[in-house]
């Protein structure tokens, strides 16, 4: 009986005895089989106008309708009108029709060239300038953690060696533990897995004169990507929530920039051994964090060189503070000068030196700086 629900000869005999007394088909249709209810009733008898330059056809049913979408006289852009109703919208728009519309399948918009608006540039022009004054800072509070940790060793006679050798091997085994739970819950990037992704990641690496790290996409409802050095391996991991929020508005130019950022971080040494050792200046974390934040505008200016614009570079962060949605209505300039209006203030002050990234207000201002150093529109 359920395999008979739907066609012509059911739907016809239910209209003539749904006008006739739909509230007694009601009370005495077995729910379970046939649904019967006042709702399937009205969509039964609900007639719909097709409106075309103007002009209307109908009054035509929905079983006709759907005729007309399978023949392709009807598309999703077609307005339809229902009956008492003034308002037309898209075929497409109304739940009851989308399952009829062919499937679509949309190619992804090819990633533009590598950029040819600025010339090569080495690492060091493209590393923030105060970024080695932090570093030199760091290295010089790392010292007396390096006597300290020396003293520990030969007060100890060499027995610390091996606490420091169980922590390292802890350590390890972390990084290890970490980078198989991305290999198996995440999806690695390459040619014929997210190709769009992949062409970025291979266009930076090529400017950056690099070999491209493993890049991964992981579940994550949050505007956010990292690299990283796991046991031996250079990674990049993007999260979802970015790159859901860059190919909303289809502009892979942000994904460029995103992903040049993050290989910039390998790029530039910031996960290199030497840069570990001189971590030990982090008990005093004021310095700690100012490299910090000068290592995030240093990756900034690398996305920037690969992808060659600034436009896109600033709506990368625009996306990022607003989302997608308003990240083109935002007036750089104007997001600059409220920076330049706060700075000064105590709790913005204090805020910032308490941050491993800079705000991303500044951030806007730094990359302006950028491109004009680089000669980039």
């Amino acid at each position: 009986m359920r395999s008979l629900i739907g066609t012509p000869e059911v739907v016809a005999l239910l209209t003539v005895r749904a006008e006739s007394d739909p509230v007694h088909l009601c009370q005495t249709g077995n729910a379970s089989d046939f649904r019967w209810c006042r709702r399937g009733f009205e969509r039964i008898l609900m007639k719909w106008h097709v409106v075309e330059q103007g002009s209307r056809t109908g009054p035509l049913s929905e079983e006709e309708i759907r005729n007309r979408i399978e023949a392709r006289a009807i598309d999703a852009q077609t307005v339809l009108l229902e009956e008492g109703s003034t308002d037309g919208k898209p075929a497409g728009s109304f739940s009851c029709f989308q399952s009829s519309f062919p499937v679509v399948v949309t190619t992804p918009p090819r990633m533009p060239p590598p950029p040819s608006q600025t010339g090569p540039l080495s690492l060091e022009e493209l590393r923030d300038k105060g970024e080695k004054t932090a570093l030199v800072w760091l290295w010089i509070f790392s010292i007396p953690a390096w006597l300290l940790l020396l003293l520990w060793v030969v007060a100890g006679f060499g027995f610390p060696l091996i606490i420091i050798g169980i922590f390292w091997l802890a350590g390890r085994f972390a990084q290890m533990f970490f980078a198989a739970d991305i290999r198996t819950n995440g999806i690695r990037v390459w040619e014929r897995q997210l190709p769009e992704v992949h062409q970025a990641v291979m266009t930076c690496a090529e400017r950056l004169q690099i070999a491209p790290p493993e890049v991964y996409v992981v579940q994550h409802n949050i505007w956010n990507a990292f690299a990283a050095k796991l046991a031996g391996r250079r990674v990049v991991v993007l999260y979802s929530g970015a790159i859901d929020s860059i190919l909303l508005m289809g502009d892979m130019d942000q994904l460029m920039w995103l992903v040049g950022h993050e290989i910039g971080h390998h790029a530039a040494g910031h996960l290199d051994w030497t840069r570990t050792f001189a971590r030990l200046g982090a008990w005093a974390p004021w310095i700690h964090l100012w490299h910090s934040r000068r290592c995030e505008f240093t990756s900034d200016r690398i996305g920037l060189y690969c992808v060659g614009k600034q436009k896109p570079a600033m709506l990368a962060l625009a996306n990022m503070t607003v989302g997608a949605q308003l990240a083109d209505r935002i007036n750089p300039a104007a997001a600059v000068a409220d920076w330049e209006a706060c700075r000064k203030e105590f709790f913005v002050k204090y805020r910032t030196i308490y941050s491993t990234h800079p705000a991303n207000t500044w951030r806007m201002q730094q990359l302006a700086a950028a491109a004009r150093e680089f000669g980039i529109d």
